[in-house]
């Protein structure tokens, strides 16, 4: 078991600053503005309530330590999972998908947030591709493609592992959007059979921060970067291969491709054939970043480390197998998973160990498979084989960076695994018993809420620039970035915008944790954190049955629409559920029906109502997006 150093946080920011000295509501409640501080700060009001919508912002005194110890109790004795849900995992879900809205790039063709716009127009790479969409990493507006892959990845897996929980509260038309928003981005990345951008922006430049030195909003990018240095495109190719972006980009594609194949089979079949080609190029040209002289790569090697490569190419054998039914890419996938087990002990952006052993269980049902998956398990599990050891109020802590990341993963794979082996065999109920006890902890167990705008005490500071510093609340505008780094990283001043969803980095070993943005250790919030989070979510759902939650809405949440600077919100339609406070109600779902290759979205999307199309045949299918109508529960999606 490997300590990484975690996703791309600027480490070398400290040091930099201490050297220089869709969806949208249609109502929405009327909130105090959001007014820049004027003086020094004071504590004039008592906090918020994490799932009430902000009305300050609120201040706390500069002497205030943020240092907290959770009030839950020490575990005792043997977990009983609660036999009932303990916690609303459909609102969980919901928020968690949303979070994603607060990554996105580019010129997305709505908007559910107030505070989040256009950004990176003018990302386009050596062959004129378009770089603009996909996700930021985390508070940055890198692409890291070994981590973006698997944010995509896991996304689709969730939808394919569990898509009738999804389905049952109204969430799988958002999730794979979600994935579809990614896979676009990565179509785009692969403008030829042997060349990939591995990697968009520059982090870093030796000892000068670039992207890492930037704390303001990401629509403005461009015009307050450090030393005026844009997004820049570093490539996979045959003269610098990367088997292990490439295998888990040809992952994603394979993945995502299994969740249109009936709704849009020529999506599909384009994702298919990129999948197809990135995983020939990662197999003919074997190698890794971690042996790229490339500048981008060499910061990349440093946050996001490649143990090997050969855990990809069967992750991505794998998924081509799921997508194909080849057999060809199965006895591939197996013939590389045999020479990964420096991967078997792990599932994260970096190892596929622990996902190969459930999915090629799943798909061939082989005891071998099982085996290594119960190895892979028992090291969680209270037991004789436990490795990784407890904090004291339960959580599963790996590694000490991004700890609730890890035992998320482990929590989605454990609750896939026992449904495939069946709710009640015994086994599968150490399983899911583990996998509440993890999910629970970080909704509350532990005496907090880890998932910002959830629970009693969620987080009031993750380490994110745009809620903090937006396009349209930015009061430092204009000042040197060492001036908006220093107030970011060290003023205790709340988020000025909720980043609702959000699951922070996590505690220490002893449940402790800083709730600033200066030890971003425990703050940080990463597209990956939220991937496999968001599946076991839904395997919660599916494990103690549909007919216990109800789907929930943007009903109620500040998503900064009443802010004195932000644009009028979209209108939804009267009998929309997903994003107003109707009920029992026709759902609108905004979907990608076309996708931009290499091109701009052009326009914005026009809602219809379900039913008002004769059919998939009259959704036009050249440019940009489409919003279509569909029937909760139904399952003829228009993509």
């Amino acid at each position: 078991m490997k300590i990484t150093t975690g996703s791309s946080l600027a480490l070398a920011i400290t040091a930099a600053i201490m050297l220089s000295g869709t969806h949208a509501q249609s109502t929405v409640a009327t909130l105090t503005p959001k007014a820049p501080p004027t003086g020094p700060e004071t504590s004039t009001s008592a906090a918020p309530t994490s799932t009430t919508p902000y009305t300050g912002p609120y201040y706390v005194t500069n002497t205030t330590d943020p240092k907290i110890t959770p009030s839950g109790l020490p575990v005792t004795g043997t977990y009983v999972a609660p036999t009932s849900p303990k916690y609303d995992y459909a609102e969980v879900l919901h928020k968690s998908l949303l979070f994603y809205h607060a990554q996105r790039s580019g010129k997305p063709p709505y908007r559910r947030l107030a505070w989040r716009g256009d950004s990176c127009l003018t990302c386009k790479g050596q062959y004129g591709e378009d770089l603009s969409g996909g996700y930021y990493e985390a508070a940055n507006t890198m692409k890291w493609g070994l981590p973006l892959g698997f944010t995509i990845t896991q996304l689709a897996f969730n939808a394919y592992a569990f898509p009738d929980a999804m389905k049952a509260v109204n969430e799988y038309n958002e999730a794979i959007e979600a994935v579809r928003y990614g896979t676009d981005y990565l179509i785009n990345a692969h403008p030829s059979d042997n060349v990939l951008v591995g990697q968009l922006g520059v982090s870093a430049i030796n000892t000068t921060d670039i992207d890492f030195g930037y704390f303001g909003p990401a629509e403005e990018y461009e015009k307050w970067v450090p030393q005026g240095i844009m997004h820049t495109p570093y490539y996979v190719t045959v003269q610098d291969p990367a088997s292990d972006i490439a295998g888990e980009t040809a992952a994603a594609m394979a993945a995502a491709s299994v969740l249109f194949a009936k709704s849009d089979p020529a999506y599909a079949a384009t994702l298919v054939a990129h999948s197809r080609k990135l995983y020939t190029f990662a197999t003919t040209y074997q190698g890794s970043f971690m042996q790229s002289n490339q500048s981008g790569f060499l910061l990349q090697k440093m946050w996001y480390p490649s143990v090997e490569f050969t855990d990809e190419l069967a992750w991505a054998a794998t998924w081509l197998y799921v997508a194909t039914n080849e057999l060809q890419y199965l006895t591939e996938a197996t013939n590389w998973y045999a020479n990964a087990t420096n991967s078997w002990e792990e599932y994260s952006w970096d190892s596929k160990g622990g996902g190969l052993h459930v999915l090629l269980y799943h798909l061939t049902k082989q005891d071998q498979f099982r085996t290594n998956a119960k190895s892979y398990f028992d090291q969680w599990l209270p037991g004789p084989s436990q490795k990784i050891k407890q904090t004291p109020r339960g959580l599963g802590f790996g590694f000490s960076w991004g700890s609730l990341r890890y035992a998320a993963n482990v929590a989605f794979l454990m609750l896939w695994h026992a449904k495939d082996l069946g709710y009640n065999d015994p086994y599968s109920k150490q399983l899911t018993t583990f996998a509440i006890q993890q999910i629970n902890y970080m909704l509350g167990d532990c005496g907090r809420s880890w998932v910002v705008g959830f629970g009693v005490n969620s987080p009031l500071r993750p380490y994110h620039k745009s809620s903090y510093n937006s396009y349209i609340d930015y009061p430092l505008r204009g000042q040197d970035q060492s001036i908006v780094g220093d107030d970011f990283l060290n003023s205790l001043t709340l988020q000025r915008f909720v980043l609702y969803g959000a699951l922070v980095g996590g505690p220490a070993a002893d449940d402790s944790y800083y709730d600033d943005r200066k030890n971003y250790e425990f703050t940080e919030v990463t597209q990956d954190y939220n991937a496999g989070f968001t599946g076991a979510l839904a395997g919660l759902i599916d494990f103690y049955g549909t007919q216990n939650f109800r789907s929930f809405s943007d009903c109620g949440l500040d998503l900064g629409w009443s802010h004195p600077n932000a644009s009028n919100p979209p209108t939804w339609p009267a009998n929309d559920c997903y994003h107003t406070c109707n009920k029992n109600c026709t759902g609108y779902e905004v979907v990608a029906v076309t996708t931009t290759i290499n091109g701009v979205i052009t326009g914005r999307p026009t809602v219809q109502p379900a039913g008002t199309l004769s059919g998939v045949s009259a959704v036009a299918r050249v440019g940009g997006w489409a919003v279509v109508g569909v029937a909760v529960g139904t399952v003829s999606l228009w993509l």
